[in-house]
């Protein structure tokens, strides 16, 4: 049955997004119902087959009127395949799908460009595999790393996912205002995802998050408190909205700090975070303060070694000008009083 159902692919593609959704939730089936030695005898083409199809986000075919629906069964099918193979049998798709990710795009042979489509659905998959095989996949992220920077970092590929926006030069400005696309703020979003599930599930057997993998992440994931916003974000579309971004951010770097579990390394976390405080931009000084917060829920007293560092840009804080940004700085100085057990306004 297995042959004549991928052979279907380029029929049900014509038909559009419900048949093609029908063939992905028989192949899951079948491959759920299938024993050890026919996975062994047919992983490879099933994966080719949901690669073939995961790259319809890329192509974006008319027949094709809701992409989410026929890669949410894609993703699917792949991880009812993973859950039946071995690391041995894994290893060579999962780099698979990381070359097909990174492939250069036709036409760009003087320069190295990626498809933000193709990396949107990629990272849905990661975001599935992590959720799924838990710390059994987080060495993988080692593989990762370049390519979460890569699209965490300020301008990556400029002249092909962000756009100018034509503002007022201050004085000082060397860089030029951008504006994040929607595919691009939707891409960080789910790289953000797939770090935090990264960091949750790591342990001290695993261990991505060492010295070096903390230092590498840290500014670009930091960085995300100042980006400037997509111009808009319909509800319509499958872009995370503000609101959900942020969490990630927050919940990202306090899991980071957990994780570690080295007061080393909280250092340099505390420190970027706080620097976000003075940005003029309300946003990150809100967010500065959530992670604090954050941290102060979940490392508790040994949140205490890290207070000198705080306080005096709590001080700052507690005078800004917008109330909302004010009253959080004022809840965190009670919880840091409560827990240190001293009055910290006689230092402030």
């Amino acid at each position: 049955m297995l042959t004549p159902l991928l052979k279907i692919y380029a029929s049900a593609l014509k038909c559009g997004e419900f048949s093609l959704t029908l063939e992905f939730e028989m192949l899951a089936n079948m491959i759920s119902s299938m024993d050890r030695s026919s996975i062994a005898s047919y992983d490879a083409k099933i994966f080719e087959q949901c690669i073939l199809a995961l790259d319809l986000r890329h192509q974006l075919p008319e027949s094709i009127k809701d992409v989410n629906m026929v890669e949410e069964n894609v993703i699917h099918a792949i991880i009812t395949l993973t859950m039946k193979l071995t690391e041995t049998m894994f290893r060579p798709l999962f780099f698979r799908s990381l070359e097909w990710a990174d492939s250069q795009l036709e036409g760009s042979e003087l320069r190295k460009i990626r498809s933000i489509d193709r990396s949107i659905s990629f990272y849905k998959l990661v975001h599935k595999l992590i959720e799924h095989h838990r710390s059994l996949f987080v060495p993988y992220f080692k593989y990762l790393v370049d390519g979460c920077t890569h699209y965490l970092s300020e301008d990556p590929d400029a002249d092909v996912v962000l756009a100018p926006r034509r503002k007022k030069a201050k004085v000082g400005d060397t860089k030029p205002q951008t504006v994040l696309s929607s595919k691009l703020w939707h891409l960080r979003s789910l790289i953000l995802k797939c770090l935090y599930k990264c960091f949750l599930y790591d342990s001290s057997e695993q261990k991505f998050l060492d010295s070096s993998n903390f230092q590498v992440l840290l500014k670009p994931i930091v960085s995300q408190f100042v980006v400037e916003l997509p111009t808009s974000l319909e509800p319509s579309s499958d872009a995370p909205s503000v609101e959900e971004v942020n969490e990630l951010i927050v919940v990202c770097l306090g899991q980071m700090a957990v994780t570690s579990r080295s007061d080393v390394l909280w250092q340099p976390l505390n420190h970027e975070v706080l620097m976000q405080t003075r940005s003029e931009k309300v946003r990150a000084r809100i967010l500065g303060l959530r992670v604090v917060d954050y941290l102060l829920d979940h490392l508790k007293e040994e949140y205490l070694s890290l207070m000198a560092q705080t306080v005096p840009f709590l001080a700052e804080l507690l005078e800004d000008v917008e109330s909302s940004v004010k009253s959080l700085a004022q809840e965190i100085l009670k919880k840091m009083e409560t827990l240190s057990g001293e009055n910290i306004r006689q230092y402030l």
